[in-house]
């Protein structure tokens, strides 16, 4: 009897002894939230999140032509001209920012979304926001060291537009048929659209000389390689595809910024002839570039007008296309007429 008291003694006070050690330690530790998870576990950032949301999107949308590896040789790459962009060397011709730089990330969003006219790229515009910005993310993930190495570029400067508010163009379109074919010379790759006289007298307006001969085919383009050693032929505005847009606030953009790889370079930060006597307004100067970029959509609004219903006639054969260079096949022969057989009599 006395020993089962004891131990019914010793386990109510060992109850006790715990209950008041737990008060003890209640008092002096501080107190948790536990109406929330605990925070354990491996956790992610936003960009690893968007990275791999990214990465299912790409080979849903963008690996038959980039590829799986983003060096631009996908299944359909063969078969497409120009080819798509390679995104290992990280060469993106179409940003604000200027040529040999990396485009931002609004650069890349607005390619995605609007694609690029006159190629295979379409646009993803039914793709999220969120989606688009995981693609973006993703896509820099196959030239890590460049995007890593090389700080955010900035945008090029926007100079005030002074046609903005004109109802007719005129002046704009006059002033930037000077200075296209004046001061750019946009004529050594592109055509030019006035006679080697009306040059002369442009080329003397922006402050430079006459010159006694231009290149063979002025009124053609002239091919040249990019740094990809692709060849590439420039724009003829009145009857080829301007790929990034052909708004004036798009044309602005391409011209001001250049294309990284290409020929073309800034002209944003070269805008500058002094005028030869005091006073007078400087020869060239940046606000010309939105008179280069009203001339350049009045000649794409020159292109003939698409063909109507029943204004064109169907093949009337079908056309070979060979995708590895094998002549067509031969026609089959007619028939020889059969030999007639004359019984004699």
């Amino acid at each position: 009897m006395k020993t089962v008291a004891l131990r019914r003694m010793t386990g109510r006070g060992s109850i006790l002894m715990l209950l008041g050690a737990l008060a003890g330690c209640s008092a002096s530790a501080p107190e948790v939230d536990t109406s929330k998870p605990r925070d354990e576990g491996i956790r992610f950032s936003n960009v690893q999140v968007l990275v791999t949301e990214g990465e299912a999107a790409y080979k849903r949308h963008c690996l038959g032509c980039h590829g799986a590896t983003g060096d631009g040789k996908g299944p359909a790459a063969r078969m497409l001209s120009p080819k798509p962009r390679n995104f290992q060397l990280a060469h993106f011709k179409f940003s604000s920012t200027r040529s040999g730089q990396l485009p931002t990330d609004a650069d890349l969003k607005r390619t995605i979304r609007t694609g690029l006219r006159g190629s295979a790229m379409p646009g993803f515009a039914a793709l999220s926001d969120r989606t688009q910005d995981a693609l973006v993310a993703y896509i820099k993930t196959f030239a890590p060291a460049k995007w890593s190495e090389n700080p955010p570029a900035a945008p090029i400067p926007i100079v005030e537009d002074p046609y903005r508010s004109l109802v007719d163009k005129t002046p704009a379109i006059q002033r930037g048929e000077v200075v296209y074919h004046g001061y750019v010379t946009c004529w050594s790759c592109h055509p030019a659209y006035v006679a080697e006289s009306r040059i002369n007298e442009h080329l003397v307006a922006c402050g430079g000389e006459a010159r006694s001969g231009f290149r063979a085919n002025l009124s053609g383009v002239e091919a040249k390689l990019n740094v990809e050693g692709q060849m590439l032929y420039p724009t003829d505005f009145k009857r080829d595809f301007v790929r990034a847009g052909m708004s004036v606030e798009d044309l602005y953009r391409t011209i001001s910024a250049g294309l990284t790889g290409t020929a073309m370079p800034t002209w944003v930060d070269v805008m500058h002839v002094p005028a030869k006597t005091a006073g007078a307004a400087p020869l060239v100067q940046p606000s010309d570039l939105w008179a280069m970029a009203y001339y350049v959509q009045d000649l794409i609004s020159q292109r003939p007008q698409k063909l109507a219903d029943g204004a064109f006639t169907p093949r009337d054969r079908p056309q070979w296309i060979s995708l590895t260079g094998e002549p067509p096949p031969k026609p089959p022969e007619a028939p020889s007429a059969p030999e007639e057989f004359i019984e004699e009599p």
